[in-house]
């Protein structure tokens, strides 16, 4: 069984993540449900999966986003649909709050460290 997870800080506050959130509602390739006032729910269906792949967005205080994907599929093959679906989330969720940053990705063996920039923004 699939269980990826990411971290995102710097998200803005409950009231503006929620309108932020509802854009990722998928139509008719899945749903998005809110469980309660902090934790959404998306259930996505990939064209070639045979089960869904479960999102759970979960607001954890303080401008933390935690983001877990679940699925069936094995992790034996490194569980190429859910891993293709937690990249374009997270791809979608950068675009859609380019403040925020990315701070933990389970499927990159843990935190992740911030790249040091120079005073022109170029990577040093």
């Amino acid at each position: 069984m699939a269980r990826l997870e990411a971290i995102l800080t710097g998200v803005p506050g409950e009231r503006e993540l929620r309108l932020v959130l509802e854009q990722l509602d998928p139509g008719n390739a899945g749903t998005f449900t809110w469980l309660d006032q902090r934790n959404a729910s998306l259930a996505l269906m990939p064209s070639s999966a045979a089960a869904p792949v479960q999102v759970l967005l979960e607001l954890r205080g303080r401008g933390v986003l935690g983001v877990l994907v679940t699925s069936r599929e094995g992790m034996g093959r490194g569980a190429p649909l859910s891993r293709g679906v937690l990249e374009g989330l997270l791809q979608r969720l950068q675009q859609l709050l380019p403040e925020g940053g990315l701070r933990y990705r389970s499927d990159r063996d843990g935190p992740l460290e911030p790249v040091a920039t120079s005073r022109t923004g170029d990577p040093a």
